[in-house]
């Protein structure tokens, strides 16, 4: 991917197994700006990721195919480019995937239900993670 590409990429890819989710995040990131696809499984997340360049994966941690960590794990072991977010719907626990997240890996994380400001914070943070490499060049084309 060039630089122009990749300065130009607003593509979120969401992965949930839960409809709501898929449709309240579509809407709510579409209406900020970025653009959306949204996938209910993670195999067609990676067929989704093979075909196309997504500048951020949200994706859900409990998953019937794998959990979230499993799938973050792969996209960084493949090298996709892209920035990392997880969701949950359960809410704190010492034992929970996020703990071991957090001690292996450094990945912004959102409950749900979804506190919209923290969603569109984190979104944001991301592009501006996901660009860094881009800061002094872009300038120069």
């Amino acid at each position: 991917m060039n630089y122009l590409q990749k300065e130009n990429n607003r593509h979120i890819l969401v992965v949930d197994d839960e409809d709501d989710v898929l449709d309240f995040l579509r809407i709510f990131l579409e209406s900020l700006g970025w653009v959306v696809t949204v996938v209910n499984s993670v195999n067609i997340a990676f067929t989704k990721l093979e075909n196309k360049s997504f500048f951020l994966v949200l994706t859900d941690i409990a998953m019937p195919e794998m959990d979230g960590y499993e799938f973050i794990s792969k996209i960084r072991e493949l090298k996709i480019p892209c920035q990392t977010a997880l969701m949950t719907g359960f809410g704190y626990n010492p034992k929970h995937t996020l703990v071991k997240i957090n001690k292996t890996m450094k990945c912004p994380f959102f409950f749900k239900p979804f506190d919209r400001n923290k969603v569109a914070e984190g979104i944001a943070s991301a592009w501006v993670s996901y660009h860094k490499d881009l800061q002094g060049i872009t300038t120069a084309i």
